[in-house]
């Protein structure tokens, strides 16, 4: 028995939605990260002291990757719902194309 590939482009489209709302989701969780954990470096948290500067040392680097990761993720998952959506939408018109010229042909 071969296998079959069968694609429904209504069903990529709205796939490439559902990744999207995703996306917009992560994207406002990584906003309410940065906002939470925002701090002003003329007066952070922590002090200014030996172990204050200790810890900003080890925090202030990390801090800042994992915040940009968190908006990466967001952003790359939104860009692949884009493209899903794309697909669909390029896939049903391949597809509508494919017809209308087997269609054409039994003319």
């Amino acid at each position: 028995m071969a296998d079959e590939f069968i694609a429904d482009p209504t069903l990529i489209r709205s796939g490439g939605g559902a990744t999207d709302s995703i996306g917009t989701a992560l994207a406002a969780a990584a906003k309410a990260f940065e906002v939470a954990t925002t701090f002003d470096p003329q007066d952070p948290p922590w002090g200014d002291d030996d172990a204050g500067r200790q810890f900003a040392a080890a925090y202030v680097e990390p801090h800042a990757q994992l915040r940009d990761a968190f908006t990466a993720l967001a952003t790359g998952v939104r860009q692949a719902g884009e493209l899903a959506i794309s697909s669909g939408v390029n896939f049903q018109k391949t597809q509508n194309e494919a017809l209308g010229e087997i269609e054409g042909g039994r003319r």
